[in-house]
This record gives C-alpha cells, sequence and structure tokens, in this order.
C-alpha cells in the first residue's frame, strides 16, 4: 500500500489518497483529486525527488496546468523540507503501536480513517502541532 499526501498549511488539512503502487499512473490520480479539492485557488506544490514525479507524463500534467499549479522542488535527500514528512512520522508512529496488523484491508481502514483525523498545523502563533479529531473513547491500538 502507498499513501499520496497533500498538506494545505494555513488550515492544516491533510489529503490523502491511497495506491496499490506509487507510480505516476496513480500520482496522476492523486494530483486531480488536489487540483479537484481547491478548484479556484492557485497552488504551490512541494516535492521531493522520487522518480514517479519526474516522468514525462506528470511534467506534461504539470505544464498543461502551468497557469494555475506551480510545482517547487526540493533538493535531494532533503526531507526534512517537506511538512508533509512530519504528518508521516506522526502517523507512523500512532499506526505502529502493534509491531504486525493482521491483515492489510484493516491497516489500510485505520491508516486512513487516521489520516482523515488529522491536523497539522505548522503556521499557528503559538507552536507547531498536529493533532487528531478523533471520536471521544476510541483507540487505535485496540483495532489492529
Amino acid at each position: 500500500m502507498s499513501v499520496f499526501g497533500a498538506l494545505e498549511y494555513r488550515a492544516g488539512e491533510v489529503t490523502t489518497m491511497t495506491a496499490p503502487t506509487a507510480d505516476a499512473v496513480h500520482f496522476e490520480r492523486f494530483l486531480e483529486q488536489v487540483a479537484a479539492r481547491w478548484p479556484d485557488d492557485h497552488l504551490m506544490l512541494v516535492l521531493d525527488n522520487a522518480s514517479y514525479h519526474k516522468t514525462a507524463a506528470v511534467r506534461a500534467w504539470f505544464a498543461a496546468r502551468a497557469a494555475r499549479i506551480t510545482v517547487v522542488w526540493l533538493p535531494t535527500y532533503s526531507p526534512q523540507l517537506n511538512l508533509i514528512e512530519r504528518v508521516w512520522r506522526f502517523v507512523k508512529r500512532k499506526l505502529a503501536c502493534h509491531r504486525w496488523w493482521r491483515d492489510l484491508d484493516r491497516l489500510t481502514a485505520h491508516a486512513q480513517a487516521l489520516l482523515d483525523a488529522t491536523r497539522a498545523t505548522f503556521a499557528a502563533s503559538t507552536y507547531p502541532h498536529i493533532r487528531l479529531d478523533w471520536p471521544t473513547g476510541q483507540h487505535l491500538c485496540a483495532s489492529a
């Protein structure tokens, strides 16, 4: 299972899509999802150097939307510069309360529920934080 994600910096909203593999076809589907979520905004996408980010098809997708989408490429080997990496670390910690999940479908469902409830605020006047808008009484580790 692969997860694509985007972080709307001001509101802390996390948009995700799961896919069986991380490849250019699935990444383009995710880009379409992101573009549809904010149809009237100019989008700035911060991307690392994953090979599927730079395929000819993905570059053509970006070129066709250059008036609306700006891509900022991070330097190679600098994941610390991408705020979504903090979200991934947070989610992995939450899911790692069990070393083994009994089946992939349950893991995928719980990962998606966790991601849907995650808010990542880095522009807060107090301090950066990631929080869950999780239903009271629900314990993720008991679900594995």
